[in-house]
């Protein structure tokens, strides 16, 4: 397995990933326009999990934006190609970004949004904040803002 940033031409093949997920009744052209579209997608950096050489998870990595103190980081769009499922990619995607975001971009602490699944990144170290649907996993146990970051 190896973790790396995702190139320009795979995007197309990452937005399809989450075509299940998030298609909400579009045709898969109709989706795929909008995610090409979409200024958030646009605005974070997309990475991906490869075994083999072949992309397998991915997810996408937000900083500076959505309310996000500085040496904070947003992960969102967590995602695995359908064929690949409970495999565990999606678990080590999520811990290779967190652990490169804490050991080679001094994170302080690292966010992410979950509509479902918290036992899921609770097993991934996550803590949920206290009346949301946002977990962090923090460098510091009380660095913990005190706003939540806006969704992601």
């Amino acid at each position: 397995m190896y973790l790396r940033k995702a190139s320009e031409n795979e995007l197309d093949w990452i937005y399809r990933m989450g075509f299940d997920a998030w298609g909400n009744g579009l045709s898969m052209d109709a989706y795929l326009e909008g995610c090409r579209k979409s200024t958030k997608y646009q605005s974070g950096t997309w990475y991906v999990l490869t075994v083999d050489g072949q992309p397998v998870a991915s997810l996408i990595v937000y900083s500076g934006q959505f309310a996000l103190q500085d040496g904070c980081f947003g992960i969102g769009s967590v995602a695995t190609a359908p064929e690949m499922r409970s495999q565990g990619y999606g678990s080590q995607i999520v811990r290779l970004v967190a652990q490169t975001l804490f050991e080679q971009h001094g994170a302080k602490a690292v966010y992410l949004h979950s509509d479902i699944g918290h036992a899921f990144y609770q097993k991934l170290g996550f803590s949920q904040i206290q009346g949301t649907n946002c977990f962090c996993k923090s460098a510091h146990f009380f660095h913990l803002q005190s706003s939540v970051p806006s969704y992601f």
